[in-house]
């Protein structure tokens, strides 16, 4: 039986600097994108605050709407396509 040649340590080491540098371009993403989500926690609890103490007969409303709106928009692609529009017109103005 021929062995098989080994393979050249330039191709190994090509591929692990690709992967090393693309769990490093992933780490990042992740680590930038879990503090967008906290952000946006912090700005809902504030906005529920604001909210609670201002209107508290409508407080539940707002509580319970972002919940029911993500289910929806989970299951039907056109209601999440509008309601990021509506978001990114919100943003804007």
């Amino acid at each position: 039986m021929a062995d098989k040649p080994e393979p050249k340590e330039d191709a190994l080491n090509w591929v692990e600097r690709r992967f090393s540098g693309l769990a490093d371009y992933l780490s990042a993403q992740i680590s930038t994108f879990v503090a967008f989500l906290f952000l946006l926690f912090a700005l809902g609890a504030f906005f529920g605050a604001f909210v609670y103490t201002k209107f508290p007969e409508i407080a539940i409303y707002f509580i319970i709407a972002p919940a029911v709106l993500g289910l929806i928009a989970y299951y039907n692609r056109t209601v999440a396509v509008i309601l990021f529009a509506v978001f990114i017109v919100f943003f804007i103005i």
